[in-house]
């Protein structure tokens, strides 16, 4: 057996050593730290295990092993082999479907590359998610199984969608995190999304709506506008800022601020959405989305234009019940997107107010809707005593 001696050269450049005999010859090594002698050691340690009791120590697992690698190995040496799988293997981390949620929700509130709002949506969809899956190894769910459990949400499907997203993004990030070795979320099977008709208010309920509520709220009846009349999302309306109003001209949504993360400015807007602008008071911007839903929803009530869960069931003095949804679900959104088709036939024009990519959902869905008669009218409704030039 070959034995190693290290030894302590004072005065020289490099004074650690290390000297042994290997087959009758005496080989020596200089290094300049103690630790470059120790690694150095650590990584040729075999020097003073070349004995046949020591390989009389390897198991028979281990010889099986050798004997397979050898017959296989070609011109390849084991110290070879060796190197490429040191430097090219990684140690899989291996996670419950919890615990990489976790990591991810973490890693989007540390990043900020999203906003606080959906990483609260992500997180629903998650913990949904968890419920079933949980305590399962990440690695071990299927594809199929995802599959069967967006099946299972008893959601409109155009939910369904949305959810998905959210299922893929998420195992984006774990394939990017090497958690996983493949995205098994890419793709997957949803159900058909068909599109219903779109419901709308009539002129003569959006009339009714301002005539209600023009005295009484002068800044709901502003931010009403910019959904009716400049077809807003009802989510995007109170983060608008006086600011980026000028009137009779345009409205800039920043970036920050949009669905998209794009920037936004629409103009060609109707005449009487700015007649209605001028007199709201600069009070109305700025709302909390809990404020302007809760102003909306009164509105809409004086307007006898709401119906809640506890009037379906009582029937009026008729004894009938009222219908269902009363509004339509995006019905100010809707309202405006069909008059304008109608009123201007320039389905482009409607489709850059909109910040639609294309004319097809606008060609498809409200071609016909209103007939260009209402459409006049419905762009026609201004503040009580406003003078139009």
């Amino acid at each position: 057996m070959a034995k190693i001696t290290k030894r302590y050269c004072e005065g020289r450049k490099s004074p650690y050593q290390l000297f042994w005999i290997e087959d009758g010859v005496r080989h020596s090594r200089f290094f300049e730290t103690e630790e470059a002698r120790d690694d150095f050691l650590r990584l040729n340690g075999h020097l003073d295990k070349r004995s046949f009791e020591a390989l009389m120590g390897i198991d028979e697992n281990t010889i099986s092993d050798i004997s397979y690698i050898e017959s296989i190995r070609g011109n390849v040496s084991f110290r070879d082999m060796w190197e490429f799988w040191a430097k090219n293997h990684k140690t899989k981390r291996v996670l419950t479907l919890w615990d990489a949620c976790d990591e991810y929700l973490r890693d989007m509130r540390k990043t900020e590359k999203a906003k606080p709002e959906h990483i609260r949506h992500v997180r629903r969809v998650l913990e949904v998610l968890v419920e079933s899956f949980g305590d399962r190894l990440l690695q071990d769910i299927s594809r199929k199984e995802l599959e069967n459990w967006l099946k299972s949400l008893k959601f409109a499907p155009v939910t369904v969608k949305n959810w998905r997203s959210n299922i893929t993004a998420a195992w984006n990030w774990f394939e990017k995190n090497e958690l996983i070795e493949k995205n098994i979320a890419k793709g997957l099977e949803l159900p058909k999304i068909e599109m219903g008709e779109i419901g709308i208010l009539t002129v003569e309920e959006t009339e009714r709506l301002f005539r209600a509520n023009e005295k009484i709220d002068p800044e709901v009846c502003g931010l009403m506008a910019l959904g009716l009349f400049a077809g807003m999302r009802t989510s995007a309306i109170p983060r608008v800022d006086y600011n980026e109003i000028t009137m009779r001209q345009g409205i800039l949504t920043p970036a920050e601020k949009t669905k998209k993360n794009r920037r936004n400015y629409i103009e060609n807007l109707p005449d009487n959405l700015w007649a209605w602008l001028e007199r709201t008071p600069k009070s109305a911007f700025g709302w909390c989305e809990r404020k302007w839903k809760k102003r909306r929803e009164s509105a809409l009530r004086r307007a006898g234009l709401l119906v809640n869960g506890k009037q379906i069931k009582t029937p009026d003095e008729n004894g009938k019940f009222p219908q269902k949804r009363i509004p339509p679900h995006n019905a100010f959104r809707h309202s405006f997107a069909s008059y304008h088709v109608a009123w201007k036939r320039d389905f482009q024009d409607t489709a850059l107010i909109m910040s639609h990519k294309g004319t097809d959902i606008l060609f498809k869905h409200y071609r016909g809707v209103a007939t260009k008669e209402d459409a006049e009218r419905y762009f026609k409704i201004y503040p009580t005593g406003y003078n139009i030039y």
